[in-house]
């Protein structure tokens, strides 16, 4: 599978820095997580990669995402003023980079393959409540 504005990497419990393809308007919508925690203390020596605040420990998950705004307009064009490429090319990027992390949250999503039954894409599935019905899934803790 081969997300748009995402990467995952397993650590070797050594490096601390993680690189990435995918471009973005500004650092603060770059996310990195360690085992599906966020380290909100990461920097950037450069424009495509990210250095933890500790190096994770080995056979550690780290997943370097970009989350664009979707709830406010970066740029706000105004009547009158001047109308720059700038302006314009953030405003496209960041209607482009949202339908990029769509994309990438369908493609992982749980959906109803061919057969008519639900694909976890050989991935675990947490947070499964205790079943109601005969025909409900059930956790491991549950049985």
């Amino acid at each position: 599978m081969s997300f748009l504005a995402r990467v995952t990497y397993t650590s070797n419990g050594s490096t601390p820095t993680f690189s990435f393809s995918f471009p973005y308007i500004l650092e603060s919508h770059i996310k990195a997580y360690v085992n599906g925690v966020e380290d909100a203390g990461i920097t950037f020596p450069t424009s495509s990669s990210v250095t933890l605040s500790s190096t994770p420990a080995n056979g550690a998950t780290i997943l370097i995402q970009r989350f664009t705004p979707s709830d406010t307009r970066l740029t706000d064009f105004q009547d009158g003023s001047v109308l720059t490429s700038a302006d314009l090319d953030q405003s496209a990027d960041q209607n482009f980079y949202i339908a990029q992390e769509t994309s990438d949250a369908n493609q992982s999503a749980m959906t109803i393959d061919t057969d008519d039954k639900f694909d976890a894409q050989s991935k675990v599935i947490k947070n499964v409540a205790n079943p109601v019905d005969n025909n409900d899934a059930v956790n491991k803790t549950y049985l």
